[in-house]
């Protein structure tokens, strides 16, 4: 029982951690226009992120006629790209 009760509290602050440390949308701006330049921060404008709590994503589209894209997902602070 106490065992349980350490890795509860574990997880918890482990699922806190990652709820503090979910990048944003300036975060993600700044990393965007490093890895792509200047055509990185005219798109970065255009950019939708959809906060689920412990992690983020951001995508471009998905209005009209526009194919929704996710470039990356935010998590821990970090980002990783999403497909190509």
């Amino acid at each position: 029982m106490k065992k349980l009760v350490i890795i509860l509290i574990l997880l918890a602050g482990g699922l806190v951690a990652l709820a503090v440390s979910n990048p944003d949308e300036s975060d993600f701006r700044e990393w965007y226009v490093d890895e792509h330049g200047f055509g990185g921060a005219v798109v970065s404008l255009a950019v939708q992120r959809e906060n689920r709590v412990f992690f983020s994503s951001y995508s471009i589209g998905g209005h009209a006629l526009i194919k929704k894209r996710t470039l990356a997902y935010g998590i821990a602070g970090t980002f990783f790209k999403a497909g190509d």
